[in-house]
């Protein structure tokens, strides 16, 4: 999985199991029980099946989702003397990783100063401290023809923990088409009903932990809550500026209308899944090199999968590199899948051109 998601080196803490120290129960490549052990026949293999694949290196990956993450608005978000302390900077973060992931959508974790010239859309997961200066490029971004997703309690104080003053969230404001005056941090078990605007359906899903009173300022409203003292209130919320859309999201929905929401910001940006239909916990990653690639296959499900290819491709860990349309996922199993015309010993190009 590492090097699926970009890694170019693996490396193991530690070589051999201690005998004493605090430690002596931290694995080791070779276990106190010596080399006849799983461990060491599943790390042996993994070199192998690295070797076998020289291609790797050098390539990389290249995805178009950024989720941002800083680690002085961690630090910020769960100090004390906020008006919720259930709120946490990496449950916020698996919360939308979980639903792209589960999208077979690709992601870079990178901090706000980056460069995101390269990517469609950008993930903002209750970035509690957020500078005028990031606020302002993100802005840029969306009125350039990005997409963002901000989900609730995100651009509350500067980098020096100050408010900013005239309404959440701070520099988003006007590129969300939203503000914010008031928090509503849910009652431990308290869950809200949402529902689509205007849909014949009662519901369209449930929310927890947080409501914000949103006042729409040129958004629209893609979800509501329903409920008394709440009902139409905005949960949701998408709005068009400059050539991009902007998206804020003023609760924690539940893992489906997540994915849901999500969906759409990657459909907004143009963004699409490695390999569509993909079954539940079958994941996808491709590294690029020059004139080629390769595609990484995991399966994270303890079932057997078979995995149709939209063209053939070269098995790189089978002896023969043989051409396939179709493999075969064993539970916990891996697949390394060449194309594009590139010589790999006697055994052929990665991939024949159909």
């Amino acid at each position: 999985q590492a090097v699926a998601q970009g890694a170019d080196a693996i490396m193991y803490f530690q070589w051999r199991q201690s005998r004493g120290g605090a430690e002596k129960f931290h694995s080791g490549m070779v276990p106190h029980a010596g080399v006849d052990t799983r461990v060491f026949r599943e790390v042996s293999a993994l070199g192998n099946e690295l070797a076998r694949v020289p291609e790797l290196v050098g390539t990389r990956i290249r995805n178009r989702v950024a989720l941002l993450s800083d680690w002085h608005s961690w630090w910020a978000l769960e100090l004390d003397s906020h008006p919720s302390d259930a709120v946490r900077h990496l449950d916020r973060a698996f919360d939308h990783y979980a639903a792209l992931f589960d999208l077979g959508i690709g992601v870079d974790v990178v901090h706000p100063s980056a460069d995101l010239s390269g990517y469609g859309l950008v993930v903002v997961p209750s970035l509690y401290l957020l500078s005028a200066e990031h606020g302002a490029k993100l802005s840029r971004f969306v009125a350039d023809g990005g997409s963002i997703v901000v989900s609730f309690f995100s651009g509350i104080v500067d980098e020096h923990d100050r408010v900013h003053l005239g309404g959440y969230p701070g520099p988003l404001r006007e590129a969300l088409g939203m503000s914010v005056q008031e928090f509503w941090p849910a009652d431990v078990g308290q869950t809200f009903a949402l529902r689509t605007p205007g849909a014949a359906e009662p519901e369209a899903g449930t929310a927890d932990l947080w409501r914000e009173d949103v006042t729409l300022k040129g958004a629209r409203t893609e979800l509501e809550f329903v409920g008394p003292h709440w009902d139409g209130r905005p949960a949701a919320t998408v709005h068009a500026y400059g050539a991009g859309t902007a998206r804020y999201i003023a609760t924690r929905p539940d893992a489906a209308t997540m994915r849901t929401l999500l969906a759409r910001a990657c459909a907004d940006a143009a963004v699409d899944p490695v390999l569509p239909d993909l079954p539940a916990g079958i994941q996808a990653a491709i590294r690029r090199g020059e004139g080629y690639d390769i595609l990484i296959l995991l399966n994270h499900t303890g079932s057997t999968h078979d995995i149709e290819l939209p063209t053939a491709r070269r098995d790189l860990l089978a002896d023969d590199h043989r051409r396939t349309h179709r493999t075969t996922l064993a539970p916990r199993g891996v697949a390394v899948l060449g194309s594009l015309p590139t010589e790999h010993g006697d055994a052929g190009p990665l991939l024949e051109t159909e």
